[in-house]
């Protein structure tokens, strides 16, 4: 598995090409610095980019019956949206996740390291800062 740095990397090259404006903190849906967390799923980057209409559309309802509950699930629709294979349950496969820094690495148990998520946060912060000061 590559670093933290090269998963991050690789994750942003990929929003470069599927949704140009992604880092911007003057568009639509801007990814909010101080709630980002990668940990959760309407707090990570793909969550906070999740317009509502393409969360009601995977969760299969009017985009004014989502409730807080389905929010969770706003990482999963823009992974699906970007053309992620996502499962019945509502999660995408891990490699593709994980490949993209998008998504922690599974520990020996089979579960999410949380000091992954801690290390791509701030990854994530580092990128999305330096290019706002740069534009």
């Amino acid at each position: 598995m590559s670093t933290v740095t090269e998963r991050v990397a690789a994750g942003a090259v990929f929003l470069d090409e599927h949704d140009p404006e992604w880092w911007r903190a003057d568009v639509e849906r801007a990814i909010d610095l101080d709630r980002l967390n990668l940990g959760e799923g309407d707090s990570c980057i793909l969550g906070q980019r999740c317009p509502i209409s393409v969360l009601a559309a995977f969760v299969g309802t009017a985009p004014d019956a989502v409730e807080d509950d389905d929010r969770d699930l706003s990482f999963a629709a823009m992974a699906a949206r970007f053309g992620a294979p996502v499962r019945q349950n509502g999660y995408f496969t891990d490699e593709w996740g994980e490949s993209l820094g998008l998504q922690a690495t599974l520990g020996p148990a089979g579960l999410r390291d949380r000091d992954d998520y801690g290390d791509l946060t701030a990854e994530w912060k580092r990128i999305i800062t330096e290019r706002r000061c740069a534009a």
